[in-house]
């Protein structure tokens, strides 16, 4: 375990560690890119899903989910390449059966795979590309310090929800059992009391490739 997710603050975990599980989303079809596998665009010569595998596990994540679906066989041979080469993380892939899911789903498939020990969850679309150490390291510490009620922190941009997003066990327990409107796109909006939409001037949260033009700018 690295340094990036030391001891907890009262109310977010019992023990003097953060514990902290991770869940990166690859299932989805990429329709708005012309029906491309996102987690396979190369950033810097990596594809997508390998750079945030390995950013993942630099942060040090105590294990991973890694939900595929839509081209999980052309995922494959990049997934079993970083289960021989990441060995101190535990990676488990889980993937979406038939081809009607949303990331919804995808979410609650991967907490019901997390492990109950965990004090918290990161959750990580695989289209970002911006993305550094760093920056999860500031979420980690963003969350650390929040005021004990708070159990989720997200990234806001000049008012645009970002990613990636940390929450407790026991808001990802309710998302393995089908409760509330997680991973719907509008809930964040409703501002309950235990979520703090974390304010940041940092562009990387809110950088992703969903589109033809996302990608070309990207590429420039």
């Amino acid at each position: 375990m690295t340094d990036a997710a030391p001891c907890c603050e009262p109310g977010h975990c019992e023990s003097g560690r953060l514990r902290l599980g991770g869940v990166l989303l690859a299932a989805g079809q990429g329709k708005r890119l012309g029906g491309r596998p996102k987690a396979l665009i190369a950033v810097e010569g990596e594809p997508l899903i390998e750079r945030n595998v390995k950013l993942l596990h630099n942060v040090g994540l105590d294990e991973l989910v890694v939900v595929t679906g839509h081209f999980q066989s052309q995922l494959a041979p990049v997934l079993t390449q970083l289960l021989a080469n990441v060995a101190r993380m535990p990676i488990v892939e889980v993937t979406q059966p038939g081809d009607d899911h949303k990331q919804a789903d995808s979410l609650r498939l991967a907490a019901q795979t997390l492990s109950a020990e965990l004090d918290a969850v990161m959750v990580l679309p695989v289209d970002m590309p911006a993305l550094t150490r760093a920056d999860l390291v500031a979420l980690i510490g963003a969350y650390k310090h929040a005021p004990s009620e708070v159990e989720f922190v997200g990234p806001n941009v000049d008012g645009r929800p970002g990613n990636p997003v940390l929450f407790s066990r026991r808001i990802a327990s309710q998302i393995a059992e089908g409760m509330g409107e997680f991973g719907s796109g509008a809930w964040r909006h409703q501002q309950p009391d235990w979520l703090l939409e974390w304010t940041t001037d940092n562009l990387h949260y809110v950088t992703d490739i969903d589109t033809p033009e996302d990608l070309r700018r990207w590429a420039q």
